[in-house]
């Protein structure tokens, strides 16, 4: 089992994004195996990080995520998960060392809508990683932010065969129902008007 430890990211100076980098977001988490992760938003250099992150994931993985087998991993699309906002497009990684190189195991997101009150949200953990609890406590950090922000909704889109994400959303509040016209995915809606969060 790799050896997970916190890990601390040095900034660099030169980078005109670092001013608006929330940092005080920043978060240890520990599993009762006592694995440690490191808990914090994505940054703007790290697209060689997310590009190791999905390329490692399984067909299957990478199926759900990305709700299409045949979407490419170029360099623009790293630049557009990795260039964030901060504002209306959030996303947090959860991280570890694994044999002394940072990794990411979890990367969740949620982008608003312009045309409606909400925002669409998505997660993935890591294959090695799932059934660990990271996934729960990484959707509980996204709500608890939107709800900071000022976001009214949260909104997702899952495939129907991925149980495990359904199951999770059910067990948090999310209403889900069938998409109309598309029997392949299922859409999950909560509500953030009384978001009761857990410790994370």
């Amino acid at each position: 089992m790799p050896d997970c430890r916190p890990c601390s990211n040095l900034a660099d100076d030169s980078s005109r994004w670092l001013h608006k980098y929330p940092a005080h977001l920043v978060r240890t988490w520990r599993l009762a195996s006592g694995e440690s992760f490191s808990l914090r938003p994505v940054r703007h250099d790290d697209g060689a990080l997310e590009e190791a992150f999905v390329r490692d994931l399984s067909l299957e993985s990478r199926y759900q995520r990305m709700l299409s087998g045949g979407v490419k991993v170029t360099p623009e699309w790293i630049e557009s998960m990795t260039h964030i906002d901060y504002h209306r497009h959030m996303a947090f990684a959860v991280t570890c060392v694994i044999d002394g190189v940072e990794q990411f195991v979890g990367v969740g997101r949620y982008v608003v809508d312009a045309a409606r009150p909400g925002a669409d949200v998505a997660l993935v953990i890591a294959d090695a990683w799932q059934g660990r609890g990271l996934g729960r406590r990484l959707l509980a950090t996204l709500l608890e932010h939107a709800q900071s922000a000022g976001v009214r909704q949260i909104v997702g889109v899952v495939l129907a065969t991925n149980v495990a994400m359904l199951r999770l959303a059910r067990s948090m509040g999310f209403s889900v129902n069938a998409e109309p016209g598309d029997a392949t995915v299922m859409r999950i809606r909560r509500d953030l008007a009384a978001v009761n969060t857990q410790p994370h």
